[in-house]
């Protein structure tokens, strides 16, 4: 019972949220974008880290897909046109375990 409790709580907290592709932006780099809108369940606007969380998300599963680890590069807050909606840009890179060795 409380597994489910939790589990609808984490699901309510979620505003509306969409991820877009993971499109390449250099050599072992990659770009993402997320964008959350409308009120959350429990009544609160979303919050740049919820996009944030979001693009995360996206890009760590594109990097475990290939085997690799995700740093990141940049952030970009993106602008809207409406208070009920954040976007943002990711810029990161899938590093190999032997890259976290270099100096």
């Amino acid at each position: 019972m409380k597994r489910a409790i939790v589990v609808v709580a984490v699901l309510g907290a979620a505003g509306c949220g969409t991820v877009g592709d993971v499109v390449p932006a250099g050599k072992d780099t990659y770009m993402v974008r997320a964008e959350m809108s409308d009120w959350d369940t429990l009544g609160r606007i979303p919050s740049w880290s919820d996009a944030a969380q979001l693009a995360l998300k996206r890009a760590n599963e594109h990097c475990n897909s290939i085997g690799r680890y995700m740093s990141v590069q940049k952030w970009k807050i993106l602008p809207s046109r409406s208070l009920y909606v954040v976007k943002t840009e990711l810029t990161f890179e899938c590093k190999a375990d032997s890259d976290a060795k270099k100096p």
